[in-house]
């Protein structure tokens, strides 16, 4: 049996960390995560839409957040120039960089780690 009361406390978990988050670093979880995904070499539209699972209109709004604040630059794509390449800016670096050792501590309820140890959901 499925414990809807622990998923619903890693729901509130989950909200109260992407509420610190944002107040610590004026960033959305979607906004970070795509931060993150450029970081580790995810420079295409379509694949940074595939992999924070955000549809294109929504991935277009993260983009143009982010943009406008010097996070990332879109240019066009060397080796296509129908498509845009997302690149981290200095700023957008250095960010990603001091976020990694930041002081956000997760809470112990997302440690997926100690998640369905107890019961098979299966």
């Amino acid at each position: 049996m499925i414990d809807l009361c622990a998923i619903r406390r890693l729901q509130t978990t989950l909200r109260i960390f992407e509420e610190e988050l944002k107040t610590k670093t004026g960033l959305s979880f979607n906004d970070a995560l795509l931060l993150c995904a450029v970081n580790k070499g995810i420079f295409e539209p379509r694949a940074l839409a595939r992999e924070l699972e955000l549809s294109p209109s929504r991935l277009t709004r993260v983009l143009d957040s982010l943009e406008a604040r010097d996070l990332i630059a879109r240019s066009l794509s060397d080796s296509d120039r129908r498509s845009l390449t997302v690149t981290l800016t200095d700023r957008g670096s250095a960010m990603v960089r001091e976020y990694s050792c930041s002081e956000i501590i997760l809470p112990e309820e997302l440690h997926f780690t100690q998640i369905g140890r107890e019961e098979s959901i299966i």
